[in-house]
């Protein structure tokens, strides 16, 4: 169903069970209206007919059917009856209509002072009448005509008047469902423009204050981001493609020069030996490849356990070390807490190995010592590990870049590498919910800060 119909279905019913049960209420309401004010009249003519039986001396019951019959306020099979004090009948203003009034009755009047009830199709009202000889007992019945036939008219117009406003509500909902949905028929006929060729084209709202509003912003944002995954996308595989075709290059190369004429068993070792070294370096690519994506298919922790972070730092920095002789890391532990456990981050080991070795490696193979100084310190509720080296720096406009697959500064053209390492490190930190930032100053230092949340807080 859609949502123009469905709010127009919505919309009625409600209206409609709103008007329902007001008009119900005023058919109720109305009905007891009437009949108070027919009960009203017949308390009247009761007390009436009792002052002229009992304060006019020259009025007996025969004039007093006369006055009866004359009188143009008579209701339809009026009744009126009088009992004096020894519960005898005094007066009767029509013998042809039987209310059937006993003893029982009339003694139920003079204790409730005011009884109603029914004979068949006549209402009856009994009260009693105050006089200085003592309380007489009246009885007033008619039929009550009059308000059968307005509560039937006030139904019928009560129904008609339901149906009327039942059609104006489904089409006054109809039409403005339809004005309500028509900014989201359009973002829908915008929606479908869109395109991969065509992501950087965005959404178009009248109004962004509304929840439509919000709803474009919301997919314009989400288009920034698809966007920038297609460039970023573009650019991994043009990175990719050129760093996997260098080695292929150069192993085509020289294996076609080997072919080119028969050589001496040296020369043959020489070309097996560089393509040997070229073959190594493309499954290291390979397998930094797949590491990386293994971390971004994996966003689950629950394989984690709590570790202490010092000992994965002296493991990384060993590990550093036997990669080149000439790499130097020192680690600088006058800030370590007393507590142990302020130590201790949830984290799977290797990951965070892995990420603090990369980090050591970068800075012992940019530093011109070839040294790395490492420091950390906790402030409470996280534990801050600062990976340090002093050299060129990192210039500010590769700054933004560094993190990106691939991705090499002017300064690295002269050292080995595939600019997979810090794009590694990046995902290993954001993988623990941690941050990891870079400060560098030119011809000076360049340090690294890593942030990771301590498992007790």
């Amino acid at each position: 169903m859609q949502i123009r119909s469905r709010l127009t279905y919505q919309f009625t019913y409600l209206v409609s069970a709103i008007l329902f049960v007001s008009y119900f209420i005023i058919y109720i309401f109305t009905q007891e209206n009437y009949k108070d004010k027919f009960y009203s009249r017949l308390r009247q003519k009761a007390n009436t007919t009792a002052q002229l039986l009992v304060n006019v001396n020259q009025v007996d019951s025969k004039l007093m059917g006369i006055i009866g019959q004359t009188n143009r306020d008579l209701l339809f099979r009026e009744s009126i009856l009088v009992y004096d004090l020894c519960n005898e009948r005094i007066y009767a203003s029509n013998d042809s209509i039987n209310l059937h009034i006993d003893v029982d009755l009339i003694k139920q009047v003079r204790q409730k002072q005011e009884i109603t009830f029914q004979r068949e199709d006549i209402e009856v009202l009994g009260t009693v009448f105050a006089t200085p000889q003592g309380r007489l007992v009246v009885f007033a019945g008619a039929v009550d005509q009059y308000s059968a036939e307005n509560a039937k008219d006030l139904k019928n117009i009560l129904i008609a008047l339901f149906l009327l406003f039942i059609l104006i509500v489904v089409l006054s909902g109809w039409f403005f469902a339809g004005q309500a949905v028509n900014p989201i028929s359009e973002v829908i006929q915008q929606v479908d423009k869109l395109s991969p060729k065509r992501l950087e084209e965005r959404l178009k709202s009248p109004d962004f204050e509304d929840e439509i509003g919000k709803m474009v912003s919301t997919v314009n944002r989400l288009l920034e981001r698809i966007e920038n995954a297609f460039k970023l996308q573009k650019t991994f595989i043009a990175n990719v493609s050129h760093e996997l075709k260098n080695p292929l290059t150069k192993i085509s190369s020289q294996l076609e020069v080997s072919l080119l004429k028969e050589r001496e068993s040296g020369d043959y070792k020489k070309t097996i030996s560089s393509v040997l070294e070229d073959t190594q370096e493309l499954a290291a690519i390979t397998e930094s490849l797949l590491e990386l994506n293994k971390l971004s298919l994996s966003d689950s922790q629950a394989g984690f356990h709590e570790w202490r972070i010092d000992e994965i730092l002296w493991e990384a920095r060993s590990l550093t070390q036997k990669l080149n002789s000439a790499y130097k890391v020192s680690i600088d532990t006058s800030h370590m807490p007393e507590d142990e456990e302020m130590l201790l981050i949830k984290a799977d080991d290797k990951l965070i190995l892995t990420a603090l070795k990369n980090l050591m490696e970068n800075a012992c193979k940019f530093s011109p010592s070839n040294s790395a100084q490492v420091s950390f310190k906790n402030s409470g509720n996280s534990i801050q590990i600062f990976v340090r080296n002093e050299g060129k720096g990192i210039p500010a406009n590769d700054l933004p870049y560094i993190f990106q697959p691939f991705f090499r500064g002017e300064n690295t053209a002269s050292s080995k590498g595939y600019g997979i390492g810090l794009s590694l490190v990046e995902r290993i930190v954001q993988l623990h919910n941690g941050q990891i930032s870079v400060v560098s100053v030119p011809d000076s230092y360049t340090e690294f800060t890593v942030t990771f949340q301590v498992s007790n807080q």
